[in-house]
This record gives C-alpha cells, structure tokens and sequence, in this order.
C-alpha cells in the first residue's frame, strides 16, 4: 500500500520548473539572421554554375557518320537516325561524338562506334583522354556534316 502511496503523490506532484534546454547565446537576434542570410547568399551561388561535365553533355543536334562512304550528317537534338546511310543505302551509320583537344581548341568529331585507334586530334595528332565533349550545330556545320530532316 505504501508503494502505491508514494506513486501516486509522485504522478500528482508538480513538476520542477525547467529552463530552456540550450543556454542562451551571447549573440543577438539580428546577427544570427545575418549570418544565416549571408551562408545563404554564399551557398545559393555554388548552386548556380553549371558543372563542366554537364555542360560538355548537353548538346543541340544529334551527328552521324557513314563507316561505309563516309557522309556526314546531323539533326535537331529530338530527331534520331535510323542506321541506313541516304547516300549509300548501306546500315552502316553511327552516332558521332566529339574529343575537344586543349592544347589547340580543336574539337574532333568522329563515329562514337567501330574505331580501334582511339581519340587523336586532326590538328596536332596528340592522344585524346578524357576529352569527350557533345558536338553542338555549329560543330557539325563546321565538319561539314548534311542536316537532315525526318
């Protein structure tokens, strides 16, 4: 009985005041709101820049190459090649993809598919690694590549 007195007096007693769980900060209010405006500001700009490796992804056209004659064609980005060549009729036509050369600014379009040598650039013949870039219009324009419209 005893055991039951004490829990009931310890279940109906009051409670001890509590203080808050963090003693307060020396700082005021108005710091507090400008250093988190200003690690906002800070992170909010890292966010904007584009990453390189995206943008050597995103390109406006799609590029093609025949292995069989060698025709050089591109479309708009959402229009997609099947793999016979109009110029040969052969189904021998490959995506192209670009390799961009550092030391002369040259980018190097060629067949994405079909080719043993590796990436060499057409300007100075160095070796290509990690170069891959996405070809834009322009590009192909360039490589004097056919648009082609399906």
């Amino acid at each position: 009985m005893q055991i039951l007195k004490q829990l009931a007096s310890m279940l109906c007693a009051q409670p001890a005041e509590v203080g808050p769980p963090f003693p307060r900060s020396t700082r005021s209010f108005g710091t507090q709101a400008i250093v988190i405006c200003v690690m906002g500001l800070i992170l909010g700009q890292a966010g904007c820049k584009k990453d390189a490796g995206i943008d050597s992804l995103e390109t406006d056209a799609n590029g093609y190459l025949c292995l069989k004659c060698g025709a050089k064609y591109y479309t708009e980005r959402t229009v997609f090649m099947g793999p016979k060549c109009p110029q040969c009729s052969e189904t021998a036509l490959s995506q192209t993809v670009g390799y961009y050369c550092e030391k002369d600014q040259h980018l190097t379009i060629r067949a994405s598919e079909g080719d043993r040598q590796g990436a060499v650039c057409e300007k100075c013949q160095a070796r290509l690694i990690n170069a891959m870039r996405s070809p834009r219009e322009a590009d192909y324009k360039a490589w004097g590549a056919t648009k082609v419209k399906e």
